[in-house]
């Protein structure tokens, strides 16, 4: 009964996809994204330059549809590879968590298989995105994670943003704030790590440091857990544990954005891509300081690995390789920078004066291309089997230890079990 469920929701999903996949007009490119808000409003923009440019000149014409959440759009995709290959898009925008299912899938169209030059894209985009077949996709809204901070404040106090964790717990108290009756009305910080957060906490440990095996599955399809054996998940713990007992961090999951925004939070880690939003939402209450990311400890050298998504092919055309190359010009990834906070990964505009001009007047925009210069390119995010459910799961322990001090050696013990039972499932499913 289970399967026949199974079926008959993959084949639900593709009927509701069947108008919006793969054109048999060779000159419409359908690209499937998850951009909305003030992201989406500039990827229209740039559609919209395209279609009424290169586009017409060329007789190619891009159609862009949203398609939800980064997972949705994984989700659509893979019933549409199940069903009919046909309602696949041209071009799908996914983000890391698909990259395990995209490397394994054979309707994958990589960049070199239609010549897309992607020379002019920074190392360390292309390294997040290269396995084990070669680079997956073309780096597109690359982002670095970033630590976010009230700068009013912080001038205020005469504070510069911590440069480790340990740093951050000592001038956690200073930051917080109590009301007459001792309740916390400013917190130090707000935000429980997950996976796209300990990438770098736990990635820049010891200069370099992977989560799972096979440099966290990209030169092969991972299949053990390190962070439990190296120590590096207990360390992290260690020292976020000091930082939470302190009395002013606010163990929330969602709607950190909000409590920062308002001011009830001094601080939060957050992608580069969500600063212009940030921005927006702040309106002004105060001035938004960004900074690199604290190390978990003085030896964690290794910096952040980069982040957001990525365009991937299912359609091997020289149209969709214009589409392509058009996405990731340097005039494109200049304007996609300026209104978004992504990482423009065009490594012309390292010395376009335009973007000089913007990031001179807007210092915020130029930490996270400074903390990817910074970092070692090998530092990269991790591609595993249930990636969400994963997520989550090391939020449960990280409020585990911090809320019901639960001991960090238990933790880690089953934080790894849970992990290495994705990766046991997905190699008995995958590779056997």
């Amino acid at each position: 009964m289970k399967k026949l469920t199974a079926i008959l929701m993959v084949f639900f999903c593709t009927a509701l996809l069947f108008a919006s996949g793969s054109s048999e007009d060779e000159g419409i490119v359908t690209i499937w994204h998850s951009n909305s808000g003030v992201i989406g409003n500039a990827f229209e923009d740039i559609i919209e330059e395209f279609n009424n440019t290169i586009g017409k000149d060329e007789g190619i014409e891009i159609e862009a549809i949203y398609q939800g959440s980064a997972n949705d759009v994984l989700t659509k995709v893979k019933a549409a590879a199940a069903a009919d290959t046909s309602t696949l898009p041209d071009i799908a925008q996914l983000d890391a968590t698909a990259a395990l299912d995209m490397k394994n899938s054979e309707y994958l169209v990589l960049p070199a298989d239609i010549g897309a030059d992607t020379s002019a894209v920074m190392p360390s985009a292309i390294e997040a995105l290269m396995s084990e077949r070669g680079l997956l996709a073309v780096p597109f809204n690359a982002s670095s994670l970033l630590f976010y901070y009230n700068k009013t404040l912080f001038d205020s106090l005469g504070l510069e943003p911590p440069e480790t964790l340990d740093d951050f717990a000592n001038i956690a108290s200073k930051l917080g704030e109590k009301d007459a009756n001792g309740n916390v009305t400013r917190y130090a910080f707000a935000g429980v790590p997950a996976t796209y957060e300990l990438g770098a906490f736990i990635g820049a440990q010891k200069g370099l440091s992977y989560m799972v095996d096979e440099a966290n599955g990209h030169s092969g399809t991972p299949r053990h857990v390190l962070f439990d054996k190296e120590g590096t998940f207990a360390n992290f713990l260690d020292h976020w544990k000091r930082l939470y007992d302190t009395g002013y961090l606010n163990n929330i999951t969602s709607g950190v954005s909000t409590e920062f925004a308002s001011g009830r939070a001094a601080t939060m880690l957050a992608s580069s891509s969500n600063l212009s939003t940030v921005i927006n939402t702040v309106g002004g209450r105060f001035e938004v300081g960004t900074a690199f990311v604290p190390k978990t400890d003085n030896e964690a050298t290794g910096g952040v690995n980069i982040g957001g998504g990525a365009l991937f092919s299912f359609r091997g055309s020289e149209a969709v390789k214009t589409v392509l190359e058009y996405l990731i010009s340097e005039n494109v990834q200049l304007e996609w920078a300026e209104k978004t906070g992504y990482i423009p990964v065009n490594t012309g505009l390292e010395d376009n004066p335009e973007y000089i001009a913007f990031i001179s007047s807007n210092p915020q925009f130029a930490i996270a291309m400074d903390q990817t210069k910074a970092s070692n390119p090998k530092v990269t995010g991790i591609w595993m089997p249930s990636a969400y459910q994963i997520y989550y799961s090391f939020q449960a322990e990280i409020r585990n230890v911090t809320e019901n001090n639960k001991p960090i050696q238990e933790a880690v013990a089953d934080m790894a079990e849970v992990v290495q039972k994705a990766l046991d499932d997905y190699a008995a499913q995958n590779l056997n």
